[in-house]
């Protein structure tokens, strides 16, 4: 059973940024375009209001000549025409009704002729207009003005006129100049907005993405747990039927050898047989204690500081034996319950034994136990051996996964179940060449030992007849 695990969050950066500049890109772009067609539509405005103004000054001439009795409308044009009142007139040329005959009146050429196209515009009352600018030329305003003669469609006559165009094109710079300043203002702010949006968006999503990221870890450590929960619970009920069935044949083997007398067996072997299997079943007997207060028989409180002695009293043989010194130093005040405090027992006693195994001859094993601020509980287990290779430390709590040649590797493995059961842990901290260290944490408050399923004992994720090895 596999978990899926989401990417790492260092691609982001990438994105963002490319993000960032895409929608910087599309907003200098629409406000560019903005600009454009606002500068359009604001020119001819300006030109619109020049030409309308110009106009009304001739169209009121011309009705007010029209008014003192002037009977030719042409004629009233022509007098329009050679009286300009506006100091920056430079042509004026007067057209008939269909824009045509064109007669010069003031300046040094002729104004062209209206676009045919656009007469019709003129015979509704229209002002045309047109702003020319060429390269070298000083620029003006060409502008074609109807001369009503009575209501629409009666024209007696259209007016060419062009004007100087410098006071308009200073107006245009003006334009121009506010036009970029509120460009750059609209993308300075708008830009901001957008940039601080998308970073928040953004950085929303790496947050997301890193708890998708926790979220999967949390998933395959619990996967992980999972399966070594399984195989070590059903090897643990495997166990729990061995100690039962061991323990009366154990029983009718101490007796048997204890009624040997003065056989053919030297006494000194004897009294070595008498010795193991005395281990062995006080061994059994704890193991069995442990599942029999595991199942709610009684309970007491019991010092971690009155624990941890008895595992010195059940390794001080084998310790003798090859010269290695079990220290123990105990700063815990803390309370377990009995089922609490059988299990951890044997955990550190587990941990020891394998130690001992790992510590040189002559040297010592520490075993220490304090409280940490919390409120929790920490007992290490220090060797002075050789450490564990580099190979093995991620797979060391994993079954069948063994340090030593042809072990079985359940030793570490159901050891760390049976800290696990009472809400614990235990873990390497440390390993090198002057040797290892491993903890035991046990939290405040540790809860009730559950039931596991494998085996339908409570609190039974193992049940070992001797130390626990990790072999």
């Amino acid at each position: 059973m596999g978990i899926l695990m989401p990417q790492r969050a260092s691609w982001m950066h990438g994105p963002t940024l490319w993000a960032v500049a895409a929608a910087l890109g599309v907003l200098v772009a629409t406000v560019l375009g903005t600009r454009l067609e606002l500068r359009r539509e604001l020119r001819t405005s300006l030109a619109d209001r020049e030409a309308r103004g110009l106009a009304a000054l001739f169209q009121g001439r011309f009705a007010a000549l029209r008014a003192e009795g002037v009977d030719d409308p042409l004629l009233a044009a022509v007098e329009v025409a050679t009286l300009p009142q506006a100091a920056h007139v430079r042509r004026i040329t007067v057209f008939d009704a269909r824009g045509s005959l064109p007669s010069r009146i003031f300046g040094d050429a002729a104004v062209p002729a209206p676009d045919p196209a656009r007469l019709e515009r003129l015979v509704w009352g229209e002002v045309l207009q047109e702003y020319l600018a060429p390269s070298g030329v000083p620029a003006v305003l060409r502008m074609h003005i109807p001369l009503p003669d009575g209501p629409a469609p009666a024209l007696a006559g259209i007016l060419g006129v062009e004007v100087e165009g410098s006071a308009l094109l200073e107006e245009y710079a003006r334009l121009d100049r506010g036009l970029w300043r509120q460009g750059f203002l609209t993308l300075l702010l708008s830009g901001s907005a957008l940039v601080v949006a998308i970073a928040v968006a953004f950085s929303r999503l790496a947050r997301a993405n890193r708890a998708l990221l926790e979220r999967g870890e949390r998933l395959a450590r619990t996967n992980r747990d999972l399966m070594l929960a399984t195989k070590t619970g059903a090897m643990g009920a495997v166990a729990s039927h061995l100690v039962h069935g061991l323990r009366n044949p154990l029983a009718g083997l101490q007796a048997f050898v204890g009624g040997l007398g003065d056989g053919p067996v030297p006494p000194e072997d004897r009294a070595e047989v008498q010795a193991t299997l005395r281990r062995m079943r006080t061994l059994i007997d704890g193991v069995v204690r442990v599942l029999r207060d595991s199942g709610g028989i009684s309970e007491f409180e019991v010092e971690v500081g009155e624990i941890l002695p008895r595992v010195l009293q059940r390794l001080d043989t084998a310790a003798r034996a090859r010269g290695v010194r079990i220290a123990l130093a105990s700063d815990s005040r803390r309370c377990l319950r009995n089922r609490e405090a059988n299990i951890l027992l044997l955990v550190v006693e587990n941990l020891a034994a394998n130690a001992l195994e790992a510590a040189p001859d002559h040297s010592e094993v520490r075993i220490e136990a304090v409280d940490d601020p919390e409120g929790g509980l920490r007992v290490r287990v220090i060797d002075g051996g050789s450490g564990i290779a580099s190979s093995m430390r991620a797979h060391l709590f994993e079954p069948t996964v063994s340090t030593k040649p042809g072990g079985s590797g359940l030793g570490l493995a159901i050891t760390r179940q049976l800290a696990l059961s009472v809400g614990g842990d235990v873990m390497l901290e440390a390993t090198g060449p002057t040797g290892s260290t491993f903890v035991v944490r046990l939290p405040p408050g540790v809860p009730e030992i559950s039931e596991t399923p494998e085996s339908g004992v409570p609190g039974l994720r193992t049940g070992a007849s001797e130390p626990i090895e990790n072999q």
